[in-house]
């Protein structure tokens, strides 16, 4: 009989093989963010603000988002995302505006600017993401995109159908 603590379980080996690709893939963007100037939470939030169709998660962006829905949809604390804020307002990439309904709430919108780095750094981040998942066909895309959002769901405390789900283009 073995004292080790450690046996596999696949819920355990599951977590760990999601932290490394986190990793994986957020060293495989480092160089691509660097050259356009912005960290990966500059990134995030820039694609949240711009209203990215990738990002499933019932935040708003047809006319604005508040930081705090972003801070919400990312699992961010708010002073993080503060900051975050003012760095791409700073850049020229996203604008504040009053909220009509709330003038203490600011709505934040992707500048000209903004959508242009986007556009820039759309095919390098295709081409990684497309690297990354050569491998599988359409359907097992689909559904490891399906699993990982119910994942994500439980990870955040959604509850059942709280997010309709994404479909691959194709």
């Amino acid at each position: 009989m073995t004292n080790n603590p450690f046996r596999f379980r696949a819920e355990d080996a599951i977590a760990l093989n999601l932290m490394d690709l986190s990793n994986i893939i957020g060293h495989q963007c480092e160089d691509m963010l660097a050259e356009a100037g912005l960290t990966a939470p500059q990134w995030t939030v820039l694609m949240n603000v711009a209203g990215d169709a990738n990002f499933q998660d019932g935040a708003r962006n047809h006319d604005g988002i508040f930081s705090s829905e972003i801070a919400s949809a990312r699992g961010l604390s708010r002073p993080h995302i503060s900051a975050t804020v003012t760095e791409l307002i700073r850049k020229g990439l996203i604008s504040q505006q009053d909220d009509p309904q709330d003038r203490r709430r600011k709505l934040l919108r992707v500048t000209p600017e903004g959508l242009e780095m986007l556009r820039r750094l759309q095919p390098r981040r295709q081409g990684i993401n497309d690297m990354l998942l050569r491998d599988l066909s359409p359907d097992q895309r689909q559904r490891m995109l399906d699993l990982l959002v119910t994942i994500r769901r439980r990870a955040r405390g959604f509850g059942d159908g709280a997010v309709s789900p994404l479909r691959i283009a194709g």
